[in-house]
């Protein structure tokens, strides 16, 4: 858009000629950075309306929307915007004498009619909208005030600015919310801390404008601009830092799984492939995907299924149009998903539905607040209820203007049903509700298998041979280069090598890349040529691949090579989540011998890949795992790896590292320090799911089963606790169990499993009653021995002040110390940075109820929803509502007759209106008028609310700033009504008459002597388990006079 241009004159109003060029030059500068600035804000779409809009156009459309208001009887005293329009109208004009003024008015006009036309049928927004321009519109200086200072002081142009700056950016905030698409829907909870932000902005604007009204200089405007940008900025440190906390409340709520790890991953896997070159590209340049990718294209419906064998490289590709969405410009709303078979935390639509919604946020700030609001509501330390979870998906991306959803490995769900009901629920969305047809783009991508019929009806590109071939034969040229330079083969044969290669790969990269691993590693001619002669032609190509790399596991002449790589295939094959290394670097280090962990003696030193060769994969964030499911499927049929006897073996050594001396408290800091307790998340969550798992294709006891029960027996003997309340034993439990029948022990490792099952899905509390096993308290006593070494090292000197007691103990304990309690949350595991915050995650368990207002006491949260309700109801519910009631006859004219009144004596006060003002008038009704009914009510001016008592109604004035305020002597804070003035004054209060405490008949004090200002705080006080505490004196007392 092209700048608007100096007017002809470039002089200030009743200045002379010679300085004016200069202040208006720097003037137009500074205006058009603003503009800038706040059109940078703006879509397309609303920028472009802006621009468009002129006062007339606002004018008429002002009195349009009055006709029509009172045609439909509800009238909200669109007369306060009077001021507005008066006062920038003259602002208008003193532009003109430095500019072209129309541009610059014009993103004054457009945002407030955009938003007086999108709340027109919202009473509580469009109501609001006016108050706060109308607001604006009685403090401006008047055209005269502004003429008076730059005739006095020429170089003061920066105050025109300012008020520009100022307009501008209350625009901003408000539209912040009404450009959202679903903003009637989060208005109730976002508008408030919008509208604080506002009104502080309006503060800092009267502050400024003082000097315009009473004559001041350049020097006393610098200060007074510079003293509120202080204040901004610290209310915007405050606004973010709280904005931080309900994200981060949030976040916990949502319990999403990281994929952006995976997706650097699978970035770091396409920077393999020849520089220069980009594989994929024939899907981006494939017609269909063009037709489904391209935001200027509607191809309906907007959904789109990439489906290859295994290996073939879907998985990749679908990274590469991650990334290539992230690019787009506009920027679009991006979520994808890699879905994972195994793996809990990934093959579910509950979990992948989480993890979208925190993608969203962090994409969609709008939300924050809604999202925040739900979660306090809830009840649920982490999101789990279904219903909700769609709920909050389908209106989070109805608020998307525009969204690509990428979900990759359908097939790995945990079941038929569960894809099924993923790809119907995005189905139903895009092809059933979405009225905007082309603004969700769904891909799914999943090996063609008999489920395809989920995926009926839509467009598909298949990854096979025919697309995948050139970049296969690029990427196998590019791989013979290091064969050559390793084995100094002759160019020609290096070409023939890799056509070889590419001819057996069939289409599947991952074949190409396994096979060219094994073939770079060959040490000489004649082992080269033994593998290309063995290559076979009509099996399975994976298979094949992966029996090389075993053949070289197991060939290796250093027989501890062998044994430990299959060693840690084995633990990868039968793992319930990804292993950490420093986990598996524990579990190799435990000498069950000696009963202790050797860590510094028995850690691997040498990389896993170099040990297991291409078959496992270290991830960025430290989690080692096979490098494809196909790996896991081969190892399993192959018969290198017997996966029951795995799985039984692998909850054996979890119990036998539970059983260890370590375990048994006291818990000492030279274990925590020599990296003993660095598998104790797993063993403790996981030990039971591999007996599940390995007892499942059982029938009958054997060495295996044998081995497990002496271990077990050993646990119940050392950690037994006789659970008060029995735990619900299901029949398939106890089927499995049967293996063990014969044991003395029977009962008590049914329960001990049932009670442990239990306690890892049970999201809320487990009371002591209830578990069988002290497990619990082990890891607590061993984890507060950790934290005690960590908080501590940050007190004292260390024997290396270079490195911090955290960076000494990652590479045994990994990152984030401060870890949840609870086994069911992922941060029993994941942990946090810090104690701070790991607390306050704690309270998000055991207060799952929070009021919204994080300035409330109730914020910490209640035990029950029940107490939740009866402190909103108590606390934050408005005295002032009432039901509103219609205006009668008499009022909607007179109402009419002043706006029309207003704006003959505006348009009479301007030196020459425009055609177009002076045509605005509404339409005219040829209805008779009705009888006029007679008043019974006492209706405010200024809104709609009516009440049956005139005090109430003079009361309720206060909010609108009638009447004089009421002021706080010790603070100056402003109030509208006595009640308020007076609850504000509590809080200097320094005198507490309610407390926790007495005196008992023996002369003995009870209570902890903390006083509170209200009785039901102190009542509440005493439910808490701390207040009990207090009172259990007195109650006892009480009791033995009663007896």
């Amino acid at each position: 858009m092209p700048a608007p241009s100096l007017n002809a004159q470039n002089e200030l109003p009743g200045s002379s000629p010679q300085g004016a060029p200069r202040n208006a030059e720097g003037l137009l500068v500074s205006l058009d950075n603003i503009l800038t600035n706040f059109q940078s804000s703006l879509n397309r779409k609303d920028e472009r309306k802006f621009r468009l809009t002129s006062l007339a156009n606002l004018k008429q459309f002002i009195v349009n929307l009055q006709a029509k208001q009172c045609r439909e009887r509800r009238q909200q005293g669109l007369k306060r915007l009077g001021p507005f329009l008066e006062a920038f109208e003259q602002f208008g004009q003193l532009l003109e004498g430095f500019c072209e003024s129309d541009t610059f008015m014009a993103f004054i006009w457009g945002p407030i009619k955009y938003m007086l036309e999108i709340t027109n049928d919202h009473h509580e927004a469009f109501n609001e909208v006016i108050d706060v321009y109308g607001k604006i519109g009685l403090k401006q200086p008047l055209y005269t005030q502004y003429e008076e200072l730059l005739r006095t002081q020429p170089d003061i142009t920066q105050v025109i600015s300012a008020g520009y700056s100022d307009i501008v950016q209350v625009h901003a905030l408000a539209l912040r919310v009404f450009t959202q698409r679903c903003w009637r829907d989060i208005f109730s909870t976002t508008w408030p801390r919008h509208k604080f932000q506002i009104s502080r902005h309006i503060s800092n604007m009267e502050f400024r404008l003082d000097i315009i009204v009473h004559g001041g200089n350049v020097s006393q405007f610098n200060t007074a601009q510079n003293l509120p940008t202080l204040d901004y900025k610290q209310n915007t440190t405050e606004m973010d830092d709280e904005d931080l906390k309900r994200r981060q409340t949030v976040y916990t709520w949502l319990k999403p799984i990281d994929m952006d790890n995976e997706q650097y991953h699978f970035k770091q896997i396409r920077a393999r492939c020849p520089p220069g070159t980009m594989p994929g590209r024939w899907l981006l340049d494939h017609i269909t995907f063009r037709e489904w990718f391209d935001p200027q294209f509607t191809a309906l419906p907007t959904l789109l299924w990439l489906h290859g064998n295994p290996g073939a490289g879907k998985t990749v590709l679908a990274s590469m149009v991650v990334e290539e969405a992230q690019k787009l410009s506009p920027a679009p709303t991006v979520l994808f998903f890699y879905f994972k078979q195994g793996d809990v935390d990934r093959d579910t639509f509950v979990t992948m539905a989480r993890t979208l919604l925190a993608q969203l946020l962090k994409q969609d700030t709008g939300i924050l607040d809604y999202m925040y609001n739900r979660c306090c509501k809830s009840g649920e330390p982490f999101l789990n209820s279904r219903p909700l979870i769609e709920e909050l998906l389908l209106f989070a991306l109805g608020n998307c203007d525009s969204a690509y959803i990428i979900l990759d490995g359908l097939d790995e769900c945990h079941s038929r049903d569960e894809r099924r009901n993923i790809v119907g629920f995005f189905r139903n969305m895009i092809e059933n509700h979405d009225h905007d047809a082309d603004r969700l783009r769904c891909l799914f991508v999943s090996r063609k298998d008999s489920a395809r019929k989920d995926y009926n009806g839509l467009a598909q590109i298949a990854v096979d041979l025919e697309n995948n071939e050139d970049d296969i034969d690029a990427f196998s040229h590019f791989r013979s280069q290091e064969l050559g330079d390793r084995l100094e083969i002759p160019k020609e044969r290096l070409k023939e090598i890799a056509n070889v290669v590419s001819a057996f790969a069939d289409g599947m990269f991952l074949v190409a890349e396994l096979v060219w691993i094994n073939l770079c590693g060959q040490t000489s001619i004649a082992g080269l040529e033994y593998e290309l002669a063995s290559l076979p032609t009509d099996l399975d190509k994976l298979d094949e691949a992966y029996k090389r790399i075993m053949r070289t596991i197991l060939t290796k002449p250093v027989r501890a090579e062998r044994e430990e790589a299959k060693m840690l295939l084995g633990w990868l094959v039968c793992a319930k989540r990804p292993l950490k290394f420093h986990e598996v670097q524990t579990m190799k280090s435990i000498n069950l011998e000696k009963r202790e962990v050797e860590f510094e003696r028995r850690r691997f030193r040498v990389n896993p890949k170099d040990l297991c060769e291409s078959l496992v994969d270290v991830r960025a964030d430290g989690s080692i795992e096979l490098v494809h499911l196909t790996a896991k499927v081969y190892l399993l049929k192959s018969g290198d790896l017997d996966g029951a006897a795995e799985e039984i073996g692998l909850a054996t050594f979890c119990v036998d590292y539970l059983n260890l001396p370590i375990f048994n408290s006291p818990f000492s800091e030279k274990e925590i320090l020599d990296g003993s307790y660095g598998f104790m998340e797993y063993a403790v969550l996981y030990w039971v799911r591999h007996l599940e798992a390995g007892l499942s294709s059982r029938s009958g006891p054997d060495d295996l089963t044998r081995g497990f029960l002496e271990s077990f027996e050993g646990l119940l003997e050392g950690h037994w606790r006789t659970p008060t309340i029995e735990p619900e034993i299901s029949k398939r439990t106890r089927d499995r169990l049967q293996v063990f029948q014969n044991s003395p022990k029977h009962e008590q490792i049914q329960q001990a499993i049932a009670s442990t099952k239990e306690q890892i899905k049970r999201f809320g509390d487990m009371r002591p009653g209830e578990c069988a096993l002290d497990l619990t308290e082990v890891v607590a006593g061993i984890r507060r021995q950790l934290e005690s070494v960590v908080i501590n090292s940050a007190n004292r000197s260390i024997a290396d002040p270079d490195i911090s007691m955290k960076e000494k103990l990652k590479p045994k304990y990994g990152t984030d110390l401060f870890k949840c309690p609870r086994f069911s949350c992922k941060y029993f595991t994941r942990g946090f940075d810090s104690k701070h915050e790991r607390d306050g995650h704690v309270q998000r368990h055991e207060r799952p109820f929070r009021c919204t207002d994080i300035n409330c006491t109730g914020f910490i949260g209640f035990a029950m929803k029940e107490r939740l309700d009866k402190h909103l109801k108590e606390i934050h519910t408005d005295p002032g509502d009432q039901v509103p009631s219609f205006p009668t006859e008499d009022e909607i004219a007179e109402s009419q007759r002043e706006y029309l009144d207003a704006e003959v004596d505006a348009n009479a006060d301007s030196e020459s209106g425009s055609e177009s003002d002076k045509a605005a008038q509404p339409a005219q009704s040829s209805r008779p008028a009705k009888r006029t009914k007679t008043q019974t009510e006492f209706k405010c001016s200024h809104c709609d609310k009516t009440f049956a008592k005139r005090w109430n109604r003079d009361s309720h004035l206060k909010i609108h700033g009638i009447g004089e305020p009421l002021t706080c002597h010790m603070c100056g804070t402003s109030c509208a009504r006595q009640s308020d003035l007076t609850r504000h004054m509590k809080k200097h209060t320094t005198v507490k008459a309610f407390k926790c405490g007495g005196v008992l008949s023996n002369g003995q004090h009870w209570g902890c002597g903390q006083s509170f200002l209200r009785a039901d705080i102190l009542s509440n006080h005493y439910k808490s388990k701390k207040g009990k505490k207090c009172i259990a004196a007195q109650e006892e007392e009480q009791a033995q006079v009663a007896a």
